[in-house]
């Protein structure tokens, strides 16, 4: 086990497990479970922002009920320096469509997730990564997500509830009218605000604000609220193993997807389809503990994994469910 944060103590990471089961909780909520005051867990969250451990609260968006389809697309570049390479990849970010964006090591030098509609709206965005990567890039592919599980950080408490948000392929579109796509507008990157605050700033009245709010809950558009968290601040290292799937069981298969997502160092599943068949996100206090997981996984499910590879997370530069430019 890591050595605990000094940046945090006992109470803070008890307020950070329940910003991270639902970050809309109000501050009064949260102390009435923890048995504090408001005004001290007020105090606390305003402590854990300024030291950088919290970067924001964002909205987990099922996109898939929007009809639109997820794409992990990895890239290995070459002949490129540091800040070119982030040149590159903040042109990446900026594009509508880019859901998700990490750079790391490994066999890929970043992870890049693209939403679209179909097919050939997937192969245009594509081609314009690629073209934006020009002579840097040496290899590209990708992989189609089928359904993706954010369970619980459970690193930071001893763990028996888990609580999980789900994204999923393109289903059967639900009908979103333009109060809709405001509220999710507003909250897809401060999940914390207020109905008054998002009244304000879509200019509707705050019990429709609410209404609409309510419902796309209730339809499962919208599947939770999550705290982006530094964990590399709290003393772990995030890696991203890609695994294909040996031609087993379909029951053989969940087992081991069950397994994964039980497992403490586990934050992340996602089954796909393409180069890869399972990725999951690990969160551990160094390399020699990611070995023990990748240990425990093959003597566990040998029959299971055929092959896999990993990749170290260093930088994340952007988490977003709400593709604007799509919808």
């Amino acid at each position: 086990m890591p050595k605990k944060s000094t940046l945090l103590d006992e109470r803070d990471r008890k307020i950070l497990v329940e910003l991270d089961k639902n970050s809309r909780q109000a501050d009064s909520e949260i102390a009435k479970k923890l048995g504090i005051s408001k005004q001290v867990t007020n105090y606390r969250i305003q402590k854990i922002v300024e030291k950088k451990i919290i970067s924001n609260f964002y909205t987990i968006i099922n996109v898939g009920s929007l009809g639109l389809n997820s794409y992990y697309v990895f890239l290995q570049l070459e002949k490129i320096d540091k800040n070119q390479e982030n040149e590159l990849l903040e042109k990446i970010n900026s594009l509508d469509y880019v859901g998700w964006l990490v750079s790391g090591t490994g066999r890929w030098d970043a992870v890049v997730l693209i939403y679209a509609d179909s097919i050939s709206t997937f192969d245009k965005l594509l081609s314009e990564i690629i073209n934006l990567c020009g002579d840097h890039l040496h290899e590209y592919n990708f992989t189609t997500l089928i359904t993706a599980e954010h369970i619980s950080y459970k690193f930071l408490a001893e763990m028996r509830d888990i609580h999980s948000a789900k994204q999923t392929e393109k289903i059967k579109e639900v009908s979103l009218d333009e109060i809709d796509k405001k509220i999710l507008s507003a909250i897809a990157q401060n999940a914390r605000s207020s109905i008054m605050e998002i009244s304000h700033l879509i200019k509707m009245p705050p019990h429709v604000v609410n209404y609409h709010l309510k419902r796309l809950i209730k339809l499962k558009i919208i599947e939770g609220f999550k705290p982006k968290i530094d964990i590399n601040k709290l003393g772990y290292q995030w890696h991203l193993l890609l695994i294909q799937i040996r031609n087993v069981t379909e029951a053989r298969k969940k087992e081991f997807v069950h397994f994964c997502k039980q497992y403490k160092k586990i934050y992340y599943v996602t089954n796909t389809v393409g180069l890869y068949n399972l990725m999951l996100d690990a969160h551990v206090s160094s390399v020699e503990e990611f070995k023990e997981v990748l240990l425990e996984l093959k003597s566990r499910f040998s029959d299971v994994i055929r092959l896999y590879e990993s990749m170290i997370i260093f930088e994340e530069y952007k988490i977003s469910y709400f593709p604007k430019g799509l919808l």
